[in-house]
């Protein structure tokens, strides 16, 4: 058992010593994230967002939201690219996560998000996570110090520390905690508001912004609970009782994100790496999940740097080693069988289409097909082994039986000469390859092997040990977390974030030209999501769904694409009915559109089309003026023709409100060029009116003859709703704790 079981409990202590050695290792953890992070936070020369999917995604979507939170604003809706989409429903902006919203809150340089606060961002995310691995196994019984070593495992190695997009760090954080008060429940500890801040937490992992890791985790912790309850006959209805309690509140928590994502879902296809994108009711394709499995190949990659395809199973010798010495030292202990457990299920998993196992879940668990990455249950098995890092580390502190350590230490001075032997050969035939990080892999097997023969000699004291296997460790990750990261004089290397700034004359000519105006970039170009960046209305965007109806109408058919009020290309050659209106020293020019439509317009002629094929008819018919006749899915309103001209104009427009100014010479319908979606409510002079689907995609509202003002808001029930069930559940889970705290927590048994 873990170190701290062997312990009677201590004498009463004064209190500014209990304080401290209840405050001790989340210090200590601190530290050491510092400085294993030195490159973020204790220089400016390197950085962790020069990536494609970071750099043109992720940290626009991040620009536009601080921008709108510092001006009092929380966005739900995003105007800036494909006319607009909701930021809620395709849930990767993590809209909905709390702790990015202390990010948002960051004083802000010139209107820009500053450097170093997206540094300790990325750095803070990789502490909650090393400290809460370092909560669950001091909850667990283990020694401050192997949890230490655990906390530094999981925060700063593996799947964590191998993966920069934050919405997918962000779910993975709380696994830990999950497990933490999972098994709490299973003990009997607090039962009831253990299940619930299990729940809650799995719920905040959902709020991160990505389903991937989220789904993951609840596989394992449904796993956990079919196992509890059915490891006994009769089966033990307590657990499940204690399981449904853990699914209500995770099913609350997550609300915020989870019901507008469904909402989206619904009504949106997403790319998934299959020829065409898919809706919520098609699986993604096997052959996807085939692509993206764990190779065989990569388990090499558990020890060897550099050795992976998709995601990284990186773990290190050492902590490896430890977890398997926690296996045959302590499998006795139902502590370390669960992690075992786990880790291997992890691992089986991440094989995907090498794995029967993973095809049968992917065949029979409903959401299993959405997760089309399998490669990153790879986290699963890091998690496992943290926690087995844990164990391995107090058993050789504890354990009298030292046949397992000597042949332990021998296989690893073994491996590690082996592994020296066959680089050496490599070097000698000028065939060394060019990441020669497997040398570090051997050098750790050696000092490891050297620290477990003279741990096995006494040779070193107690408190060293441990000390000095953190240190292993943390050789061992440096070779793995950041160490692609470019230095900002590698020309060669920061290829992505230097083009944010290369186009700042662009967008600040765009910016000179009366609004209203949409823009369409080249993104051969221009990759990165311009839109977000400037906070300027694009039509176009790297976005990884897009809702239904602008697939329908279609976008880009040559008759539909005016309606989108596209008044500027940007491009380095132009097109018919195009003329130039600024050149970039880039060599790119602006082009504006003559047959662009005005932003907002009138239309006193609508049309009833029952499906796609009806559209594209009428988009193919030249006959017909769309800039006179719009189109509506389903029965068409009554409207009104007449001598006179309409005079309309938008007057203001905020990311969730629009407000229009309309004097119509008879009934007819005002036409916003912005996406269609659930949630937007109209009101015409104060009273609420309809909001149409006019061509299929955008906005109409119907106003009668005479001056309004028409006020459009982006309410969405899903956020409101959400919003509720996300408050009920974490309130809820901390009034259960609050009342149910007498209880101690012992050691699983």
């Amino acid at each position: 058992m873990c170190l701290a079981e062997n312990h009677q409990p201590a004498a009463k202590q004064p209190s500014a010593r209990l304080r401290w050695r209840r405050w001790a290792g989340p210090a200590i953890l601190f530290l050491l994230t510092v400085g294993f992070f030195w490159k973020l936070v204790l220089t400016d020369q390197y950085t962790w967002l020069d990536s494609p999917d970071l750099t043109n995604q992720v940290l626009p979507w991040f620009q536009f939201q601080a921008g709108e939170w510092h001006k009092g604003r929380i966005p739900l809706w995003d105007p800036h690219l494909w006319a607009g989409q909701p930021l809620l429903g395709q849930a990767q902006p993590g809209t909905a996560y709390p702790l990015n919203w202390i990010l948002f809150l960051m004083p802000l340089r010139n209107g820009w998000m500053r450097g170093i606060w997206l540094n300790w961002y990325f750095v803070l995310i990789h502490y909650m996570a090393a400290l809460f691995c370092y909560w669950l196994c001091r909850d667990l019984g283990c020694s401050r110090a192997a949890s230490i070593a655990a906390g530094v495992s999981f925060g700063f190695g593996g799947y964590i520390g191998t993966t920069d997009w934050p919405q997918m760090l962000n779910g993975a954080v709380w696994a830990p905690l999950v497990f933490l008060f999972l098994l709490r429940a299973v003990r009997g500890v607090r039962p009831a508001s253990s299940a619930a801040l299990s729940g809650c937490c799995l719920g905040l992992a959902w709020l991160s912004g990505h389903h991937q890791i989220p789904t993951f985790v609840s596989l394992a912790a449904v796993g956990a609970w079919l196992y509890v309850f059915l490891r006994r006959w009769p089966p033990d209805w307590a657990a499940a009782r204690r399981a449904i309690v853990f699914g209500v509140f995770a099913v609350l928590t997550s609300g915020l994100q989870t019901l507008p994502a469904y909402e989206y879902g619904k009504l949106a296809k997403r790319w998934v790496g299959a020829e065409e994108p898919k809706a919520w009711n098609e699986p993604v394709p096997y052959s996807v999940h085939a692509t993206y499995s764990l190779k065989p190949v990569s388990l090499l990659g558990i020890v060897v740097p550099g050795m992976h395809r998709h995601a990284d199973p990186y773990t290190g010798v050492t902590a490896l080693t430890l977890a398997l010495l926690a296996v045959a030292l302590a499998w006795r202990h139902a502590t370390v069988r669960w992690f075992a457990a786990i880790a291997a299920g992890g691992l089986v998993f991440s094989l995907g289409a090498n794995s029967i196992y993973h095809g049968i879940l992917y065949a029979l668990v409903p959401m299993v097909e959405k997760a089309r990455n399998p490669s990153m249950a790879i986290f699963i098995f890091h998690f496992g082994i943290a926690v087995l890092t844990a164990w391995g580390i107090d058993q050789l502190r504890t354990t009298p039986d030292e046949a397992p350590v000597r042949r332990a230490a021998r296989i690893l001075a073994l491996f590690g000469a082996f592994l020296l032997g066959v680089l050496l050969v490599l070097a000698l035939a000028q065939r060394l390859p060019g990441d020669d990080r497997a040398a570090v892999t051997a050098l750790a097997a050696l000092l490891l092997a050297a620290l477990l023969f003279l741990w096995r000699c006494r040779g070193l004291p107690p408190t060293v040990f441990p000390a000095l296997v953190i240190g292993l460790v943390l050789l061992e990750l440096s070779n793995s977390t950041g160490y692609q990261w470019p230095h900002r004089e590698e020309k060669n290397r920061n290829q992505y974030v230097k083009k944010l700034a290369e186009h700042a004359d662009i967008a600040a000519f765009l910016r000179s030209q009366p609004f209203p105006f949409r823009v369409r970039v080249s993104d051969q170009e221009i990759p990165y999501n311009f839109g977000d960046w400037y906070g300027l209305d694009q039509m176009g965007g790297y976005l990884a769904s897009l809702s239904n109806n602008l697939l329908r109408l279609p976008y880009d058919h040559p008759r539909a694409w005016p309606l989108f009020a596209v008044t500027y290309t940007v491009a380095r050659e132009g097109g018919p009915g195009q003329e130039e209106v600024y050149r970039s020293p880039s060599g790119l020019r602006v082009f504006k559109n003559a047959n662009a439509y005005p932003r907002v317009w009138t239309v006193h002629s609508v049309r009833s089309v029952a499906n796609a094929a009806e559209i594209r008819a009428i988009l193919d018919d030249a006959s017909i003026d769309l800039r006179q006749t719009a189109f509506v899915l389903g029965q068409a309103p009554q409207l009104e023709t007449c001598p006179g001209s309409d005079q309309v104009r938008l007057e203001r427009r905020e990311p969730n409100r629009v407000v229009l100014r309309a004097e119509m010479a008879c009934r007819g319908m005002v036409v916003l060029s912005e996406t269609y979606f659930p949630g937007w409510v109209a009101r015409v002079d104060g009273r609420p009116a309809r909001v149409y689907e006019a061509y299929a995609a955008l906005r109409g509202v119907v106003v009668d003859r005479g001056r309004h003002e028409i006020v459009l808001e982006y309410r969405p029930r899903s956020v409101r709703i959400g919003a509720l069930m996300s408050v009920a559940g974490v309130l809820g889970a901390v009034v259960l704790a609050w009342r149910d705290r007498r209880a101690r927590s012992p050691a699983l048994q």
